[in-house]
């Protein structure tokens, strides 16, 4: 290694540059923090310098990827049997440096990519973002929905409307990146702020994730000092009231040493069921969020072939049931499970059987819920924000009860009531519904289509039914939330609306002159066929997705209501 110092040459008229910084989790050396591929490197492919930053000791590691040939340069010679031949590469760094008691990374280029996963801080962007940004100054946002059918949605408003113009459901998805202006009344002493802020109207930005993007000084010291005031501020500024949620629902990150624990535990729980340590269930994996109902799922878990209309955690549980515990968390990763629509057409690809499996794990503080092969933790205001909603959520009850689900004609294959059964048989009990049950409206947002609706109930409200037990584990209800919710969503566009409205004409002539122009209501009708179903009897991530459907629902004033069928 060759020790250089950086930045006191630095010319004064570039003081400052955008940078990517990263907080690390401490280590005994600068080392620790790098990517283990760099430190085991034999082709000496990347370059170490031990370092100076003014004062401060430092560790930067560079290199440069190998050249590849520029992408568009084969549609060049395919249209004028010209090689151009050229070639570019990537050349990228990461500094390391210890600031007082703080570990932080900056990286360049791709240089990201030479931090060691499991030293990376990820609530670093975050904690910030909840400390600095104005809530009506948010520019974009991207967020994961936290439900069993978990999805990424990324938005931008270049005027910057504000944190609540994106719809955002703060209590139920897990918000990744934050990017806005620095609220009014903060002052940050950064070299930037000291050189920009006398400008007019001069706010300063920061783009907010696993890190944060934003000026920092290029001379030594300037750096250094610039450090420790965010240090400063991160630990001493209080969060601001309205982005307080946001913190409420953490990712773990993929080397946390919670993982492997965690792990176990839920292959404990399928193994052995053991409610007051959590409960496991089947959950759709993301590919899996939009588009109708899986008819059938196919595949494999180990050597058990899975070819069912209903699939239940006993389809995974007997899979690995042979195998040996180290054995059986690798089993559920590398075996796949398929949906399949009517037809036989897949719906979303054949995906690991662990994403198709959800995790509750309990423990006194929080809970830690396992969701499309990642593991989540919950707070306790969290969980008490549900609480309070999904019980007044159940409280709503329509005026009017469905038929007990057992008056239904029972499936001759399998002697049990299947819901297309149920919902076929309501209609011929109470002649006030209509069954939509699999009649999809397709959209240019829904190729695929989506389900309106189970039934059309009294007074034209929305009714999705769904049957549970502890054989799917209420995971299954994540999906009928999420379902409704979009379906009343996507109703709310007239375009939309006057399809359905030419679905329900198509079924019955007279029921689709009653319709007005938006949906009445939303009811998720519910049987349990094992044991009552209460408020909290649902897995937290099921009650998340009822808490999202609730406040959207009372946002756009359509009522939501819970029906629980005998």
């Amino acid at each position: 290694m060759t020790e250089h110092p950086i930045g006191e040459d630095e010319p004064n008229s570039f003081p400052t540059r955008k940078m990517s910084l990263y907080r690390m989790y401490p280590a005994d050396s600068l080392q620790e923090l790098a990517a283990l591929k760099i430190l085991e490197d034999t082709a000496e492919r990347f370059t170490h310098h031990e370092v100076r930053v003014g004062s401060t000791p430092g560790l930067l590691i560079s290199g440069e990827s190998p050249a590849e040939v520029v992408d568009w340069v084969p549609a060049i010679t395919s249209l004028t049997g010209v090689n151009l031949g050229f070639t570019s590469t990537t050349a990228s760094a990461a500094l390391f440096l210890k600031i007082d008691d703080v570990h932080y990374a900056l990286t360049f280029g791709h240089g990201w990519r030479y931090l060691r996963d499991s030293k990376l801080d990820r609530e670093f962007g975050l904690e910030a973002a909840v400390r600095l940004l104005d809530p009506d100054e948010i520019r974009r946002i991207t967020r994961w929905a936290l439900s069993a059918k978990a999805r990424v949605d990324q938005n931008m408003v270049p005027g910057g409307q504000g944190l609540w113009a994106f719809g955002l459901r703060e209590h139920a998805e897990l918000v990744r990146k934050l990017s806005g202006k620095v609220h009014g009344d903060i002052t940050v002493d950064l070299a930037y702020v000291r050189q920009c802020g006398s400008y007019r109207n001069f706010r300063l930005n920061l783009e907010c994730g696993d890190g944060v993007q934003l000026p920092l000084g290029i001379q030594g010291e300037s750096l250094i000092s610039d450090l420790r005031e965010l240090t400063q501020v991160v630990a001493q500024l209080k969060v601001r009231d309205r982005l307080e949620p946001l913190q409420w629902v953490r990712r773990l990150a993929p080397g946390h040493d919670l993982h492997d624990l965690l792990d176990s535990t839920a292959v404990d729980l399928l193994a052995q069921p053991d409610s007051d340590r959590g409960e496991v269930g089947i959950a759709y994996p993301a590919k899996y969020y939009d588009g109708p109902d899986v008819r059938v799922y196919r595949g494999h878990v180990g050597s058990v072939q899975i070819d069912t209309d209903d699939l239940g955690i006993d389809d995974l549980r007997m899979g690995i049931a042979s195998r040996t515990a180290v054995d059986q968390l690798r089993t559920l990763r590398a075996s796949t499970i398929e949906g399949l629509d009517e037809t036989g057409k897949s719906l979303g690809g054949s995906v690991s059987a662990l994403h198709w499996m959800a995790a509750e794990i309990i423990d006194p503080k929080c809970r830690y819920i396992l969701l499309d092969g990642d593991w989540y933790r919950l707070g306790d205001k969290y969980l008490r924000h549900v609480d309070r909603i999904v019980t007044e959520a159940f409280a709503n009850t329509p005026e009017w009860t469905l038929p007990a689900w057992n008056m239904a004609p029972r499936n001759a294959k399998t002697n049990s009531v299947h819901e297309r059964d149920y919902n076929e048989y309501v209609p011929t009990a109470d002649d006030r519904f209509l069954c939509l049950d699999r009649k999809l409206l397709r959209t240019r947002i829904h190729p695929q289509g989506f389900e309106t609706c189970d039934l059309l109930g009294p007074s034209n409200v929305l009714v999705h039914v769904k049957k549970v037990s502890s054989e799917t584990g209420s995971s299954v209800l994540s999906h009928l939330f999420a379902q409704g919710l979009v379906a009343v969503e996507s109703l709310t566009d007239p375009a939309t609306w006057t399809e359905f409205v030419e679905l329900v004409r198509e079924q019955d002539p007279a029921r689709a002159e009653t319709l007005g122009s938006r949906p009445e209501g939303l009811v998720y009708a519910i049987h349990r066929s094992d044991k009552p179903l209460l408020p909290n009897t649902l897995f937290t991530f099921a009650r998340s997705a009822l808490v999202s459907a609730a406040i959207s629902l009372t946002s756009a004033n359509i009522p939501l209501q819970v029906s629980v069928i005998p």
